[in-house]
């Protein structure tokens, strides 16, 4: 068996020309790279070099040596790199979710069960988080329609109620319910990852303009400090605490401001999310 720091040695040489630059891009002693030569001579049982008295070249020989050295080299790096990935994805659940607001549900209640996994999520469209559960981009989907395909399971999780947010001296302070006419025109501050959220509103409200923040932090100071009213639904306002300070939280009636949630994951992944979910 021909180990492997001897093929590299070889293919520093070819790469390089000299036993001396070889030497220097393998931050190694020149003996050192021309006995692994020698070595590696003894072992294939053939003359891979043309030595004169002041210079080392490979032969016909060895530069076909060179080149399954390379093979062989870079064989071994995919191999290192595919075996950790696997690995990578093997401990890690990819949470792909067409909103926000649910995850802030579903992270915690996987913190004790999913401890041994890496937990990566991502909000996007559906066509994406479709196409990324069929080649395993994502392990989980959290989608706002049910799905119908023999390969997944889909189960019903929990609902959304979209809010408009205002402060106290806003003319829709007074009201207890409201609609997206009522509010079309007027301009918004908005969290800039809402997933379908944003197409919905901007198609509800098309005189409206919306001025995102990508830190939701940000939105909810910006909130506090600003006569724009914002968003908020009843997660966000449950598990975040400032969209209630210092706000009026007002329901939309219309039916778009409401949606079911579901969770979608393959058929044969069954059994490890029947037991973390």
């Amino acid at each position: 068996m021909i180990e492997i720091y001897l093929l590299e040695h070889l293919l520093a040489v070819s790469e390089c020309g000299t036993l001396s630059d070889a030497a220097e891009k393998l931050n190694i002693a020149q003996p050192s790279v021309s006995r692994a030569m020698k070595k590696l001579e003894s072992e294939l049982g053939v003359k891979l070099f043309e030595r004169t008295k002041n210079k080392i070249t490979l032969n016909e020989t060895g530069k076909l040596a060179a080149e399954y050295a390379r093979r062989i080299i870079e064989t071994e790096k995919e191999m290192q790199r595919h075996i950790a990935e696997f690995e990578k994805q093997r401990n890690t659940i990819s949470i792909g979710s067409i909103a926000p607001g649910p995850l802030m549900i579903l992270l915690p209640s996987l913190a004790g069960s999913a401890s041994e996994y890496t937990i990566a999520t991502q909000i996007s469209d559906e066509t994406d988080l479709m196409g990324g559960l069929s080649d395993s981009r994502y392990n989980l989907l959290i989608m706002n329609r049910p799905i119908e395909n023999n390969d997944v399971i889909c189960k019903k999780y929990i609902s959304e109620h979209l809010y408009i947010t205002v402060n106290h001296f806003h003319p829709a302070a007074v009201q207890k319910e409201i609609t997206f006419s009522e509010m079309n025109g007027q301009n918004f501050i908005m969290y800039a990852k809402v997933g379908f959220w944003e197409d919905i509103v901007k198609s509800e409200m098309p005189d409206s303009k919306f001025y995102k923040q990508d830190d939701m932090d940000a939105v909810g100071e910006l909130s506090c400090s600003s006569n724009l009213p914002s968003f908020s639904t009843d997660i966000t306002q449950s598990v975040i605490q400032s969209r209630n300070n210092g706000r009026i939280n007002i329901p939309l009636t219309d039916k778009k401001a409401y949606t079911q949630y579901y969770l979608v994951y393959m058929k044969n992944d069954k059994k490890k999310f029947d037991k973390l979910l």
